[in-house]
């Protein structure tokens, strides 16, 4: 079974390893302002808002298994469709049709590695370096169709764009070849999503909502950022060919990735899940300081290594902590509650680094994104000093179920 899984961690992560790391740079090469991109980015974060309602369907409605098919059929056609998107308005539209598909994609494929897993704190990490590997595919066959072809990797995104639908439907069609996960009808009393809320009461879980709150908010900046940053630096080096090696260069974060996830049991055993989530805070704090440098080149290709630990020790012990707080019928619900704080940060976040770049003169590439990644060190600082202080779940007797809500007077 996890092999299975992997495949499937594997596709998901694939699909949006087409789209997600080039996506700001083919938007600033196509004109967009840094406005009219960050509107286009935020399409995720908005989508993921609405993870209580997909995660309810998995949990109560539909068997997730049956929403993955959809999903990957949904991509696939949002996909197709971007190729000829190339206005604005138009791209704004296609933008939140894919994320529409993508996000329960994406929650789908947790509920369902969470569900079949049997002992998920130990399994999961090998389950979720195959989506690492997934994710970091496509920038890698990108850059060689690019360089042997002659294709711009920039201007011409079609050829990728079809990959990526392409494995969007193998993805939903292997959905369907997996063990069958039924849902579990209740009645309006125990609706999955308002028991998930419940959660947040007393300090400890308070910090890691407002730790996963802060961390999305200053996550566009290097989504938008770096590749933009990478993108000017490499050119400033070697001219348009040096800037045909930028997809397979943001994959460097997720190469560090495998190795940590590799050894995440290992951390977790030592450090716990507490632990484990401030060492990737502190890697993520790192991180912005050497973005905030702005040059040279060397230095930010460097901050891309330290990826690896910010998403494992951070994101990972993060939904074990979930996954360890709710009864396993909730999981679906449960992961939604992250995806829901992390869509309304992701929104808020690219919509101010639009915001910031437009703010400041037009050409001033020196002072521009070196500016706004200190802004987001000192956001992070105060997380960390936040998740520090609050976040101490070893203190609490773990919660084997959740109390019903009340029927509606």
């Amino acid at each position: 079974m996890i092999v299975r899984l992997a495949l499937m961690l594997f596709l998901q992560n694939a699909v949006n390893g087409v789209l997600v790391p080039m996506f700001s740079v083919r938007l600033h090469d196509m004109g967009f302002t840094p406005w009219q991109v960050a509107v286009c980015s935020c399409a995720n974060g908005v989508l993921m808002m609405a993870a209580p309602l997909m995660g309810q369907i998995a949990d109560r409605w539909v068997s997730p298994n049956k929403c993955l098919a959809v999903c990957g059929l949904w991509c696939a056609a949002a996909m197709c469709a971007m190729v000829y998107a190339q206005t604005f308005s138009a791209m704004v539209a296609i933008s939140f049709i894919y994320w529409l598909g993508s996000v329960p994609m994406s929650l789908m494929c947790s509920s369902i590695a969470f569900s079949l897993l049997e002992h998920p704190e130990k399994d999961f990490g090998k389950v979720r370096v195959w989506g690492t590997i997934g994710w970091m595919t496509p920038p890698w066959v990108m850059m060689a169709l690019s360089l042997l072809m002659g294709w711009d990797s920039h201007a011409s995104m079609t050829p990728y764009l079809y990959l990526g639908a392409g494995l969007s439907l193998v993805l939903g069609a292997y959905a369907l070849t997996l063990p069958s996960i039924s849902p579990r009808s209740q009645g309006i009393a125990s609706v999955a999503p308002l028991q998930a809320l419940r959660l947040i009461r007393g300090k400890t879980f308070a910090s890691f909502t407002l730790a996963i709150l802060g961390w999305s908010l200053v996550f566009p900046f290097t989504i938008q950022g770096t590749p933009v940053m990478l993108n000017e630096l490499l050119f400033q080096a070697g001219g348009k060919w040096a800037t045909g090696w930028l997809p397979a260069i943001l994959t460097l974060g997720q190469i560090n990735e495998i190795g940590t996830m590799l050894l995440f049991p290992l951390a977790l055993a030592a450090l716990g899940k507490r632990g484990s989530m401030l060492l990737g805070l502190g890697a993520w704090l790192v991180t912005l300081l050497m973005l905030s440098a702005g040059k040279p080149l060397g230095l930010i290709v460097a901050s891309l290594l330290l990826n690896g630990l910010v998403i494992t020790n951070f994101h990972t012990a993060g939904q074990l902590y979930l996954n360890a707080e709710v009864t396993g019928d909730l999981r679906a619900s449960v992961q939604s509650l992250l995806f829901t704080i992390q869509g309304f940060g992701l929104m808020a976040g690219n919509l101010t680094f639009g915001a910031l770049r437009d703010a400041i003169p037009e050409g001033d590439f020196e002072s521009d994104l070196p500016t706004i990644f200190f802004i987001g060190v000192l956001l992070t600082a105060l997380i960390y000093v936040v998740f520090l202080l609050g976040f101490h779940p070893g203190k609490a007797p773990p919660r084997q179920a959740i109390d019903p809500v009340p029927e509606p007077a």
